[in-house]
Protein backbone atom coordinates (compact mmCIF):
# COMPACT_ATOMS: atom_id res chain seq x y z
CA UNK A 1 0.00 0.00 0.00
CA UNK A 2 0.97 3.61 -0.68
CA UNK A 3 0.57 6.30 1.07
CA UNK A 4 1.04 10.33 -0.57
CA UNK A 5 0.65 13.13 1.64
CA UNK A 6 2.62 16.53 2.09
CA UNK A 7 1.90 16.11 6.08
CA UNK A 8 4.79 14.36 7.97
CA UNK A 9 2.85 13.79 10.72
CA UNK A 10 0.21 12.19 8.25
CA UNK A 11 3.29 10.19 6.88
CA UNK A 12 4.01 8.96 10.39
CA UNK A 13 0.96 8.19 11.63
CA UNK A 14 -1.17 6.90 8.76
CA UNK A 15 1.41 3.65 8.15
CA UNK A 16 1.48 3.10 11.97
CA UNK A 17 -2.47 2.49 12.10
CA UNK A 18 -2.64 0.00 9.15
CA UNK A 19 0.32 -1.44 10.92
CA UNK A 20 -1.68 -2.17 14.43
CA UNK A 21 -4.79 -3.04 12.45
CA UNK A 22 -3.82 -4.87 9.44
CA UNK A 23 -2.02 -7.89 9.58
CA UNK A 24 0.95 -7.99 7.77
CA UNK A 25 0.65 -5.13 5.62
CA UNK A 26 3.40 -3.07 3.65
CA UNK A 27 2.96 0.55 3.77
CA UNK A 28 5.52 2.60 1.39
CA UNK A 29 4.75 6.63 1.98
CA UNK A 30 5.49 9.18 -0.33
CA UNK A 31 5.95 13.09 0.68
CA UNK A 32 5.05 14.33 -3.00
CA UNK A 33 3.16 13.25 -5.90
CA UNK A 34 5.92 13.36 -7.83
CA UNK A 35 7.94 10.65 -5.31
CA UNK A 36 4.28 8.81 -5.21
CA UNK A 37 4.72 8.35 -9.33
CA UNK A 38 8.36 6.69 -9.11
CA UNK A 39 7.02 4.09 -6.72
CA UNK A 40 4.12 3.42 -8.67
CA UNK A 41 6.03 3.31 -11.45
CA UNK A 42 8.44 0.96 -10.05
CA UNK A 43 5.86 -1.46 -8.37
CA UNK A 44 2.35 -2.44 -8.20
CA UNK A 45 0.11 -1.76 -5.12
CA UNK A 46 -3.09 -3.13 -3.53
CA UNK A 47 -4.24 0.39 -2.97
CA UNK A 48 -3.50 3.72 -3.01
CA UNK A 49 -4.26 6.51 -0.19
CA UNK A 50 -3.46 10.37 -1.37
CA UNK A 51 -3.87 13.75 -0.03
CA UNK A 52 -6.03 15.90 -2.53
CA UNK A 53 -4.41 19.08 -1.48
CA UNK A 54 -0.72 19.13 -1.92
CA UNK A 55 2.12 21.21 -3.52
CA UNK A 56 3.24 20.84 -7.09
CA UNK A 57 0.75 18.09 -8.23
CA UNK A 58 -2.40 17.93 -6.56
CA UNK A 59 -4.38 14.62 -5.80
CA UNK A 60 -6.41 14.60 -8.23
CA UNK A 61 -4.22 15.45 -11.18
CA UNK A 62 -1.66 12.43 -9.69
CA UNK A 63 -5.16 10.40 -9.27
CA UNK A 64 -5.67 10.63 -13.20
CA UNK A 65 -1.70 9.64 -13.72
CA UNK A 66 -2.32 6.49 -11.51
CA UNK A 67 -5.27 5.85 -13.65
CA UNK A 68 -3.48 6.14 -16.41
CA UNK A 69 -0.82 3.97 -15.45
CA UNK A 70 -2.06 1.21 -12.58
CA UNK A 71 -6.00 1.32 -13.80
CA UNK A 72 -7.01 -1.50 -11.31
CA UNK A 73 -5.40 0.03 -8.85
CA UNK A 74 -8.16 1.25 -5.87
CA UNK A 75 -7.12 5.21 -4.93
CA UNK A 76 -8.64 6.48 -1.77
CA UNK A 77 -8.50 10.65 -1.60
CA UNK A 78 -8.13 12.34 1.77
CA UNK A 79 -9.85 15.44 2.00
CA UNK A 80 -10.50 18.71 4.46
CA UNK A 81 -13.83 18.82 6.43
CA UNK A 82 -16.15 20.35 4.26
CA UNK A 83 -14.49 19.57 0.76
CA UNK A 84 -17.61 18.10 -0.36
CA UNK A 85 -17.11 19.44 -4.18
CA UNK A 86 -13.08 17.59 -3.97
CA UNK A 87 -14.63 14.73 -2.55
CA UNK A 88 -17.17 14.27 -5.99
CA UNK A 89 -14.70 15.52 -8.15
CA UNK A 90 -12.48 12.86 -7.05
CA UNK A 91 -14.97 10.09 -7.16
CA UNK A 92 -16.03 11.52 -10.59
CA UNK A 93 -12.69 10.90 -11.10
CA UNK A 94 -12.10 7.21 -10.63
CA UNK A 95 -11.32 7.31 -7.09
CA UNK A 96 -12.66 4.59 -5.26
CA UNK A 97 -13.52 6.09 -1.73
CA UNK A 98 -12.74 9.12 -0.11
CA UNK A 99 -11.58 9.69 3.68
CA UNK A 100 -12.56 12.98 5.33
CA UNK A 101 -9.79 15.07 7.58
CA UNK A 102 -9.92 14.84 10.42
CA UNK A 103 -9.07 11.11 9.32
CA UNK A 104 -12.02 8.51 11.69
CA UNK A 105 -8.71 5.30 12.07
CA UNK A 106 -11.99 3.32 12.05
CA UNK A 107 -13.41 4.20 8.83
CA UNK A 108 -10.30 4.64 7.03
CA UNK A 109 -9.14 1.04 8.13
CA UNK A 110 -12.87 -0.54 6.69
CA UNK A 111 -12.57 1.24 3.61
CA UNK A 112 -8.97 0.24 2.94
CA UNK A 113 -10.33 -3.02 3.56
CA UNK A 114 -12.94 -3.23 0.80
CA UNK A 115 -10.63 -1.57 -1.60
CA UNK A 116 -8.30 -4.63 -0.57
CA UNK A 117 -10.47 -7.54 -1.51
CA UNK A 118 -11.79 -5.05 -4.85
CA UNK A 119 -8.54 -5.23 -5.75
CA UNK A 120 -8.00 -8.94 -5.30
CA UNK A 121 -11.22 -9.72 -6.87
CA UNK A 122 -10.59 -7.92 -10.17
CA UNK A 123 -6.78 -9.74 -10.11
CA UNK A 124 -8.84 -13.35 -10.03
CA UNK A 125 -11.16 -12.30 -12.32
CA UNK A 126 -8.73 -11.24 -15.09
CA UNK A 127 -6.54 -14.48 -14.22
CA UNK A 128 -9.70 -16.46 -14.75
CA UNK A 129 -10.36 -14.67 -17.83
CA UNK A 130 -6.57 -14.81 -18.93
CA UNK A 131 -6.57 -18.82 -18.28
CA UNK A 132 -10.21 -19.10 -20.24
CA UNK A 133 -8.80 -17.43 -23.00
CA UNK A 134 -5.90 -19.77 -23.28
CA UNK A 135 -8.08 -22.67 -22.93
CA UNK A 136 -10.89 -21.70 -25.94
CA UNK A 137 -7.15 -21.04 -27.99
CA UNK A 138 -5.89 -24.45 -27.22
CA UNK A 139 -9.61 -26.12 -28.15
CA UNK A 140 -9.86 -24.13 -31.18
CA UNK A 141 -6.06 -25.84 -32.44
CA UNK A 142 -7.52 -28.70 -31.21
CA UNK A 143 -10.68 -28.88 -33.64
CA UNK A 144 -8.39 -27.74 -36.26
CA UNK A 145 -6.09 -30.20 -35.93
CA UNK A 146 -8.88 -32.73 -35.82
CA UNK A 147 -10.78 -31.03 -38.02
CA UNK A 148 -7.64 -31.61 -40.69
CA UNK A 149 -7.19 -35.29 -39.71
CA UNK A 150 -10.82 -36.09 -40.50
CA UNK A 151 -10.77 -34.84 -43.86
CA UNK A 152 -7.04 -36.40 -44.56
CA UNK A 153 -8.98 -39.95 -43.60
CA UNK A 154 -11.93 -39.04 -45.78
CA UNK A 155 -9.29 -38.98 -49.24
Amino acid sequence: MLIVDDDPALLQALPETLRLRMNGVTVDTADSAAAALERITARDYDAIVTDIRMPGMDGLTLLAEILGRRPDTPTLMITGHGEYDLALRSLRGGAYDFIQKPIDRDRFVASLHRAIEAHALNRREKDRRSALGRCVSELELIVVKLGREGGASHE
